[in-house]
């Protein structure tokens, strides 16, 4: 038995050499090509993609080679590309399954392995379980990646312009044309490098980029894109009054937003405004998916109240954007998301995408002819403040956060800070709401020992009663 791999949310991820070593990668695939010959169409073949990250274009070959090895036929993109563009390759041209060797947003130093379904969305539990226990279940069979490139059990792909081709038919890039934006993007060394460049730049959009090539440690930096990481950003867009400013994770599925201001735009926020356009100018992109929305269970209650005002129905999840691929891929949801900056639409692919995102909130931009900052501000004046914070604590043990959140399941209190509580959900840890609809999630995590405390209120000094709340059944005064 070798190194204990498990997946969590959304694939396998390891530190570098410790974890993610090519025995791991081996193993993994030959997991995966077992359980895809007994499960999945695989006859259709795989498409294989690759971040940014130190050794991903070899991981990706080693992988390749492992599932040739297995009859598996293999196409594997020419270059670094986003994990959205593997759901795309799926989607498009009707691979079996899918694989992305990257970590997504993790540091520097990690490297994983994202699945992909038939569907194209990324892999549930009732999957990943089988899988794991399907490692070392056999010896690893490979063939060599040339050898297998020369006879055709591999074939080495460009899908870049197609990608390009397909947004083209999905957003209304003349009319972003017209509106006249200068955009600063910052791809943070990710596997999105170029892309909104090549995008927006040949009709006419004057397109800026920051950190806007590959630099396989992300310059040390953590490649997510919240306010704390993208301070050159904010700056940037300060500099040369830009009207936006866009920031993609490694992996290029998550995104951040800079008003023209230089405020961080939150991805609550931005899951909002996509909301609002599509529900008030794209209806023609959305009629065919049914008349509701998805959310992670430590999402913004903004969502429920734009879709009340259009009457539409909330689904809340657990954290995961896997919660979400299937009903999008079924047109079952009009768009899926969470608060870690992951969405989808229903008429795009069934996957987060943060250059698809962006693009679809200059889409907004330029239907209303209104600014960035004024958006958001609208979204304030029409649905009223949102006020939200989110605390990871460190506890003594995994088992102690999950300790805290049984004991709140078994003994859920009635008010919390003078407020009754009037309803729990228990999707994904504890939630509780309160009375004037605030409410405070629980959440071990399943990795390290956190204890994730997310709250929300449309008062700000209601919040601090919630984050009391949280610090004392935390343990923490």
């Amino acid at each position: 038995m070798g190194y204990p791999i498990r997946f969590g949310t959304d694939g396998w991820r390891g530190i570098i050499a410790k974890d993610a070593t090519f025995e791991n990668y081996e193993r993994v695939a030959q997991a995966v090509s077992s359980f895809v010959k007994s499960n999945w169409p695989y006859e259709k073949g795989v498409f294989i993609g690759y971040d940014t990250r130190f050794f991903s274009e070899e991981f990706a070959k080693v992988v390749a080679s492992v599932f040739a090895g297995n009859g598996i036929k293999v196409t594997i993109s020419d270059r670094s590309i986003p994990t959205p563009f593997v759901t795309f390759a799926i989607v498009n041209y009707g691979y079996g399954f899918g694989v992305a060797i990257t970590a997504s947003h993790n540091p520097y130093m990690y490297n994983g392995f994202k699945l992909r379904t038939p569907l194209g969305g990324a892999c549930g539990k009732e999957y990943t379980d089988v899988i794991e226990s399907l490692l070392d279940s056999q010896e690893v069979t490979r063939i060599d990646f040339d050898e297998a490139v020369g006879d055709g059990r591999i074939e080495v792909k460009n899908i870049y312009g197609d990608y390009i081709g397909w947004v083209y038919d999905r957003v209304d890039l003349k009319l972003i044309a017209s509106a006249g934006f200068k955009v600063v993007v910052n791809p943070m060394y990710g596997s999105a490098i170029g892309l909104l460049r090549d995008i927006l730049g040949p009709i006419g959009v004057r397109v800026l980029s920051i950190n806007d090539y590959r630099n396989a440690f992300f310059d040390f930096k953590h490649p997510e894109p919240i306010e704390k990481n993208i301070q050159d950003l904010i700056a940037k867009v300060r500099d040369v009054h830009a009207d936006i400013g866009i920031a993609t994770d490694g992996d290029g599925d998550r995104v951040g937003l800079v008003d023209e201001k230089g405020r961080f735009i939150s991805p609550h926020k931005i899951y909002a405004l996509i909301l609002q356009h599509l529900l008030k100018n794209r209806g023609n992109l959305i009629a065919r998916a049914k008349r509701r929305i998805a959310k992670t269970v430590s999402t913004t209650s903004l969502l429920n109240r734009i879709a009340e005002r259009y009457g539409i129905e909330v689904i809340e999840t657990a954290v995961g954007f896997k919660y979400m691929a299937e009903l999008l891929a079924k047109d079952e949801i009009i768009m899926g998301g969470e608060e870690s900056g992951g969405i989808g639409v229903c008429f795009h692919l069934p996957e987060r995408d943060g250059s698809f995102s962006a693009l679809m909130v200059l889409e907004y931009m330029a239907t209303e002819g209104k600014s960035l900052s004024q958006l958001v501000d609208e979204l304030d004046d029409t649905y009223g403040p949102h006020y939200y914070r989110r605390l990871d604590i460190t506890v003594k043990s995994i088992d102690f956060a999950k300790a805290v959140v049984r004991n709140l399941i078994d003994e859920s209190p009635v008010s919390i800070g003078g407020k009754s509580v009037v309803s729990r959900i228990d999707v994904d840890g504890v939630k509780f709401i309160v009375e004037d609809g605030s409410w405070i999630l629980f959440r071990a995590s399943g990795t390290e020992p956190l204890l994730r405390i997310y709250m929300e209120s449309r008062d700000e000094r209601y919040l601090e009663k919630l984050e009391d709340y949280g610090r004392e059944k935390a343990g923490i005064t």
